[in-house]
């Protein structure tokens, strides 16, 4: 049945396939119908719109508020369509010509709701940065001058219209106009109807390949009303294009025609994948297809366009894998794809584009890994693979892609050019040993990302978005987790989720199908769409075989995970893991698994801790299962560099502590005041070379040299200087006052004098020197830091007075809690230890037990934690009214209170676990007298 429709939808394929102009499935777009409803033509003396059902189609398709082809993940598309259409009712209403309908009144009516809406639209358009049409920064700023040409009352003035200009500034600044003129086609061909005043149109006419300006009706019907000369074969492809396209003669326009090498190549290469056969598709039309295809390689010099001499790497990577999985790689070369396309970094979709696409350099992996002469493009598979690890591990939320706004598409395609790679380089140690074991840690940390997120993000009737083709994309995904050593014991959970949206495509419970594919605008491709959902049923019935899962077995995790149990055990004590599923706390700890060997390589970084005298740092194993629970439990997602920094950070608190106690304050512990000294010295830079004469001298001079390569690491990281200077000077005060509280600990315990110092109270000790103390103050200020530079490009994280306020309520509640649950934990031990704990003080005096006082202390706990939530429920209160007057910062600022909550859910967890057991270090006397650590 499933090879049947296959089958059938080669030979669809084949049958729309028109040898002069192709074929697109392509769904129209209100954009392009626009400009194609705006072309008139002189007809026996008599000057006459030509497409006047496009016309029409633009009236019937005009919403109620106004507007044009509103979208639910782009502002973008709106504005441009309502803009465009707009500019065509305008011409209309001004020049009837042969048309008697609208009336005039209706006319009029029309374009007041329209103006409206776009300038409603024009206000709230903060996702500019975010949506990557095909040429927005110049198209959007031509249609805004043609409405002013056309009615000088409209001139429109929004936020980021300045943010707009310096983008359209910038991308002309690179733009030669004299390739216009030359005898090679640019990429803004396909664009003219955005150069009208600046482009002599009787010198483009060249570029007119079989009617069309690189496939796009918009540009073609520019270049058609604006040439001053009629030419007929452009007016022939679009009476075509209006006729064969999605439109079917009723008006409207598709952004693209043709499409063909696109479908083809997509469609193939998806069937083939989804393990569909040659024989199974085997069809007289599929040897045909398949020599098109290897034809218009060799018209377009060895690569490949959505259509003839609109080149491009993505087509061209599509089409050599199609061909490979063909078994006809043979008949064509990669070369000619790396000469054109290659990159310093990474591979270019096209000559001269603003930013790089994720997808394409999916696609080119992909290509490359299923090459029979793979061997010979080792450094660029190595490439691609890098630069696809790096986008997505520094990716906060949702990888996004210039060329599809669902982030579950390109997150797709990583998790099946991940695969591959990784089942090359098991089964092929030739692959294996070209890649170092940080990059096949980073790949299989992405790869497992890709896989487990999608899956936990399925909705309860089955579906992903309650779309089909969304939902096809997830389970082609998640298929690919059913390959991999370190999803072996989450096979029925994939299995069923498999199912489940496997019945959802069969039910076909969806109004409208998504239309999520970027151009100028967005669009559908019918075809497409049709391959992934047989590639998903198709997926869903060979996904259990016998072959067990061995993809990724070099890894060798199961030693480290026998060694995490004990972790896993304590967590699931806490009320943090009442409501998480086991499965889901299980794959978090094999998540965390993947990131222990990247900790373990910079455990000395900073602290050569296997020189000090302390036990075995067992902690590195926890550190990573807590931030990735909260990450999965609270479906965070933030970015992986986040994760594995706040995990550096993590680890480093434990060994300032380790250090400190081990040997910074034995070393100073007739003299703690020169420790203080030494601290400030750091920060101020106003450090000397000691004196070496000595041991003691020497010693000094070790956690000199130290604390500074500890205070260097933290305040010189890279990510660190790209943040606001508030949220670097906050983060340097917060370090310093961490370090100052341990060496006021120090001699806090050695004299135990706090306790009762006249006036000290147990609420002034803890919320400072005791919270200080505590590493969560100044890995909070990092974590803004970080926040400022990844998510805010700079901007300060917390810039009005209130939000700063209550950030930093927001810390001390936290930093208070933290210290409160850690003595809670440390009771015995720092008893033991003649340590300070908090119910020394003479305020427990009054308990009746131990018990009492441990009960007291974790209800004030409890208190601080509840401050900490309100502050940030009133946080997030405050930074969504500031998007008020900062709309360009609006996801920033909801983003930014999502990931001050995912810290505090992080401390929580660290706090319940304190209750659990003591997590802090042990220090016994050797026979020496030095402290040693014991966990």
């Amino acid at each position: 049945m499933l090879n049947e429709e296959a089958r059938s939808l080669i030979r669809r394929l084949h049958e729309a396939y028109h040898p002069v102009y192709g074929f697109s499935t392509t769904s129209c777009q209100i954009y392009d119908t626009a400009w194609v409803a705006m072309i008139s033509k002189i007809v026996d003396g008599r000057r006459l719109w030509l497409f006047p059902e496009s016309f029409q189609y633009l009236l019937e398709n005009q919403a109620e508020d106004g507007s044009w082809g509103q979208h639910p993940r782009t502002k973008s598309v709106g504005v441009v369509d309502t803009a465009a259409a707009l500019l065509a009712l305008l011409r209309h209403v001004k020049e009837p010509l042969q048309l008697q309908y609208p009336s005039p009144s209706d006319m009029h009516q029309r374009i007041d709701r329209a103006r409206k809406s776009l300038c409603a639209q024009l206000a709230m358009w903060d996702d500019i940065m975010m949506t990557n049409h095909i040429g927005v920064e110049l198209t959007v700023p031509a249609l805004l001058t043609y409405l002013k040409s056309e009615d000088s009352s409209l001139s429109f003035d929004f936020e980021s219209k300045e943010l707009l200009m310096s983008m359209r500034t910038a991308k002309l600044a690179r733009f030669n106009f004299e390739s216009f003129y030359q005898r090679k086609p640019s990429s803004a061909i396909h664009s003219l109807e955005a150069f009208v005043t600046q482009v002599d149109f009787d010198k483009v006419a060249h570029h007119l390949f079989n009617g069309s300006m690189l496939a796009s009706p918009s540009s073609t019907a520019a270049y058609l009303m604006h040439a001053s000369s009629w030419d007929d074969a452009a007016e022939g492809y679009l009476r075509h294009v209006f006729s064969a396209g999605a439109g079917q003669g009723g008006g409207g326009i598709p952004g693209t025609h043709p499409t063909s090498y696109f479908e083809f190549n997509w469609v193939i290469a998806t069937l083939l994948q989804a393990g569909f056969t040659t024989s199974d598709l085997n069809c007289r039309e599929l040897h045909s297809i398949a020599n098109i295809i290897i034809s218009g390689f060799q018209g377009d010099h060895g690569v490949l366009g959505f259509a003839p001499r609109a080149i491009d790497v993505d087509d061209t990577a599509k089409g050599l894998l199609a061909l490979s999985l063909l078994q006809l790689d043979a008949d064509v070369s990669a070369a000619p794809m790396i000469s054109i396309f290659e990159a310093e970094d990474h591979f270019r979709t096209f000559l001269g584009e603003r930013d790089p696409s994720f997808t394409s350099n999916c696609h080119v992996l992909l290509a490359l890994l299923h090459r029979q002469d793979k061997a010979k493009y080792l450094p660029q598979i190595i490439k691609t693979a890098k630069y696809l690890s790096n986008v997505w591990w520094d990716c906060d939320g949702e990888v996004k892609d210039k060329w599809h706004l669902s982030h579950l598409y390109p997150t797709m395609l990583l998790a099946q050019s991940f695969t591959d790679l990784l089942h090359q380089a098991t089964e092929d140690s030739a692959m294996y040993a070209v890649f170092d074991s940080e990059l096949l840690s980073k790949i299989s940390i992405c790869l497992f990302q890709a896989c487990f997120r999608t899956l936990l993000r399925q909705e309860d009737d089955g579906s992903w978005n309650g779309q089909p083709e969304e939902t096809s994309y997830a389970i082609l995904t998640i298929a690919q987790a059913t390959h991999l050593v370190v999803f072996r014991d989450l096979l029925p959970q994939i299995e069923l989720a498999i199912r489940r949206g496997k019945a959802f495509l069969a039910s076909g419970s969806w109004v409208v199908p998504d239309h999520y594919w970027t151009s100028k605008t967005a669009y559908r491709v019918a075809f497409v769409a049709d391959a992934y959902q047989l590639a998903a049923a198709k997926i869903s019935t060979i996904i259990v075989d016998n072959k067990p899962a061995n993809v990724g077995q070099f890894l060798d995790l199961a030693p480290l995970l026998s060694r995490m149990d004990k972790h896993l055990e304590t967590v699931r004590q806490t009320q943090f893991c009442a409501s998480m599923p086991s499965w889901e706390v299980n794959a978090s700890l094999v998540e965390s698994a993947l990131f222990v060997p990247l900790l373990r390589t910079r455990r000395l970084e900073v602290y050569d801790r296997d020189h000090m005298g302390v036990s075995k740092d067992t902690y590195l194993d926890l550190i990573p299962f807590t931030w990735i629970l909260c990450n999965n439990r609270t479906r965070m997602f933030t970015s992986a560099e986040f994760l594995f920094e706040m995990m550096m950070i993590s680890m480093l608190g434990y060994q300032t502590d380790e250090f400190v106690e081990a040997v910074a304050a034995p070393a100073f512990a007739d003299s703690i005041g020169e420790l203080h000294e030494l601290i400030d010295s750091i920060f101020h830079a106003e450090i000397t070379m000691l004196d070496h004469t000595d041991k003691e001298h020497w010693k000094q001079d070790f956690i000199r040299i130290t604390l500074q390569r500890f205070i260097h690491y933290v305040l010189g990281h890279r990510n660190v200087g790209r943040a606001s200077i508030r949220d670097q000077t906050t983060l340097r005060a917060e370090l310093k006052a961490f370090l100052h509280a341990h060496a006021v600990q120090a001699q806090d315990n050695a004299s135990r004098a706090i306790i009762h110092s006249p006036g000290r109270s147990f609420f002034e000790w803890v919320r400072t020197t005791a919270a200080d103390h505590v590493a969560c103050a100044y890995s909070f200020a990092f974590a803004c830091c970080l926040i400022s530079a990844s998510i805010g490009t700079g901007h300060a994280a917390f810039p009005t007075v209130k939000e700063n306020y209550l950030v930093q309520a927001t810390t001390r509640h936290m930093a208070t809690m933290c210290r409160m649950c850690n003595d809670f934990g440390s009771i015995d031990r720092d008893l033991a230890e003649g340590n300070t704990n908090s119910v020394d003080f003479p305020e427990f005096a009054g308990e009746s037990s131990m018990a009492a006082k441990k009960k007291a202390l974790a209800e004030l706990a409890d208190f601080e934690r509840c401050c900490l939530f309100l502050s940030i429920d009133r946080l997030r209160e405050e930074a969504l009214q500031a998007q008020i007057s900062s709309g360009l910062l609006f996801n920033f600022n909801i983003r930014k209170v999502e990931v001050v909550r995912f810290f505090a859910d992080v401390t929580d967890l660290y706090d319940q676990l304190y209750l659990v057991r003591d997590l802090s270090s042990t220090m016994q006397q050797n026979s020496n007298g030095a402290h040693v650590s014991m966990h």
